[in-house]
């Protein structure tokens, strides 16, 4: 469903908590979702002298935000090769499983809650960011608007609630492109700071099989002067998916998707 001009307008009048900015989440969701994502990724992470590690992954998604199951497996250099990474959604908005796989041990390690803010194998994401974003997790409030790269946003809070399990975070300010209702850029915040601890950029975004996506994404970890480049290769929406890809055995055979 698109939304009507005249209630487009409501939404940009309206600022504080309530259904507004649950409304524009809703319908973001609502053009975005896909019943699978795949495609090949070139990561490049730059610590804060300067230094350059590169890596490569190949990433597999079914379902969307609370419902998603993840598959991703390093591809590239051999010191990685092989690491794989599961996570499955729970019902009721819980925080959902994840599982990392080491071809050294031979066998999966299952990350625990107090790992949640781990670094996701060397780069600057941590096992949550690896999360589908799921707004029903979140007491949500339209703040207002901006723009972000020239393209006016609705800027939108969002705190996790007690309900969505442990939150590494104590809030995430959210960037959602007006036109389109992509989101462009997260704040995010661990509790106690001002200002925000990281930051997640999604750009150069296209359409591809009728979707849009962000071919580039960075995280920067304001704090340490580091950042995480994803570029997005080989994208494909809607393919079949094969079967029994999202389980510990798939995740165990190495090599494996």
């Amino acid at each position: 469903m698109i939304l009507t001009a005249a209630f487009l307008s409501t939404l940009c009048a309206a600022v504080g908590w309530g259904a507004d900015a649950r409304a524009l989440l809703k319908e973001s969701e609502n053009r975005h979702r896909t019943r699978s994502q795949q495609y090949a990724g070139e990561l490049t992470v730059v610590n804060k002298d300067g230094k350059v590690r590169r890596k490569g992954w190949k990433s597999f998604r079914e379902g969307y935000a609370g419902d998603a199951r993840n598959l991703i497996r390093f591809t590239d250099p051999p010191e990685v090769k092989g690491v794989g990474f599961l996570s499955l959604a729970r019902p009721g908005g819980q925080n959902p499983d994840q599982w990392l796989y080491l071809p050294s041990m031979k066998r999966e390690r299952r990350i625990a809650a107090q790992d949640r803010d781990a670094s996701f194998v060397g780069t600057d994401f941590n096992y949550e960011d690896m999360e589908e974003f799921d707004h029903e997790k979140y007491k949500v409030a339209l703040q207002g608007e901006q723009s972000v790269d020239g393209h006016p946003c609705y800027v939108i809070t969002a705190i996790p609630l007690e309900k969505g399990g442990k939150s590494v975070y104590e809030k995430k300010i959210l960037f959602l492109r007006k036109d389109i209702l992509y989101l462009l850029r997260e704040d995010l915040y661990r509790k106690g700071d001002k200002e925000p601890t990281k930051r997640f950029i999604l750009s150069d975004l296209q359409q591809i099989d009728g979707h849009w996506v962000a071919r580039k994404m960075e995280m920067s970890d304001l704090k340490k002067g580091s950042r995480t480049t994803v570029l997005l290769k080989e994208i494909a929406f809607d393919r079949p998916v094969v079967a029994n890809r999202f389980t510990l055995q798939n995740l165990n055979r190495e090599g494996g998707d």
